[in-house]
């Protein structure tokens, strides 16, 4: 039986509806999905109720799920996860004043999941357990759009070049000049600026606002203005969708052609998202 796919917007995304992602699916339909996730780059699952182990089954047809980079005991102490080693709560929450998972207040400028390490997310598996009444959306950037409408002269001036990719912790926008910080005291990985998709073989722009600092072979003047360059192009409402969560919302976002950004919300409001990644290889 054919998906019913709905486009969420003209830039990117689809809704899939009708399928409960709590039963086990036929090979059939999953390579349908994938495929849908190849083409629309986001999908959306609406109105899921999903244990842990649900979630896990249905990405772990994606690959192979990617263990967590920092010490999983931050979650773990509060018994919110049976899973520490995969599982990353994203939250503003807090236990007697502690939060329970990470990246909880406020607004994050755009980025890709794990650019900083060698071989970065594939792709991303976001749950909403419980959401703001404003605020704290979801902004998704399609970067074969970015890159296919470069101007001429700025294609040319990126190709073959590599960009370092730094992950500062707690920052979420980007409030700290690259050039006068430690990138190296931080996790980083020099990756291209246009990366080729393994599956698509599309190319697309691989720098993000957020964690992207410096360019390979360019003194920081010069970096610095090429890579805001790039961001003032890329940032263009046509090449974004703003997902507004919802309850049951299952949201699946490829890592590598597409960023994603949260906008502000009430610090006085509680956000729960339950979080796994599937693992990706080498950019080339």
């Amino acid at each position: 039986m054919p998906l019913e796919i709905r486009p969420l917007s003209p830039a990117l995304g689809a809704e899939i509806a009708g399928i409960d992602l709590r039963q086990d699916l036929p090979a059939e339909t999953v390579a349908a999905i994938i495929d849908a996730w190849h083409e629309h780059l986001v999908i959306l699952f609406r109105n899921q109720e999903l244990t842990e182990d649900d979630q896990i089954r249905f990405a772990g047809h994606f690959g192979a799920l990617q263990k967590r980079t920092r010490p999983p005991q931050a979650i773990n102490e509060y018994g919110h996860t049976k899973y520490p080693e995969l599982t990353m709560l994203v939250s503003n929450v807090r236990d007697n004043g502690k939060l329970i998972g990470s990246l909880p207040d406020g607004e994050m400028h755009f980025h890709s999941d794990q650019c900083y390490l060698e071989k970065p997310a594939a792709g991303t598996f976001l749950y909403a357990i419980e959401v703001p009444a404003a605020g704290g959306d979801t902004l998704f950037l399609n970067m074969y759009k970015a890159y296919d409408t470069l101007p001429a002269e700025l294609k040319a001036r990126i190709d073959g070049r590599k960009a370092l990719n730094a992950y500062l912790y707690n920052s979420t926008t980007r409030a700290v000049n690259g050039a006068k910080v430690d990138l190296t005291a931080h996790p980083h990985y020099v990756q291209p600026i246009v990366r080729t998709h393994p599956a698509t073989r599309r190319k697309a722009l691989y720098v993000n606002r957020l964690m992207t600092f410096t360019v390979e072979g360019l003194d920081d003047d010069d970096g610095t203005a090429l890579l805001d360059a790039l961001f003032d192009h890329m940032e263009q409402d046509t090449f974004i969708y703003a997902h507004q969560w919802r309850v049951g919302d299952l949201v699946l976002w490829d890592n590598r052609c597409t960023l994603h950004a949260r906008t502000d919300f009430s610090d006085r409001e509680r956000r729960l998202l339950r979080r796994y990644v599937v693992a990706g290889d080498h950019v080339y």
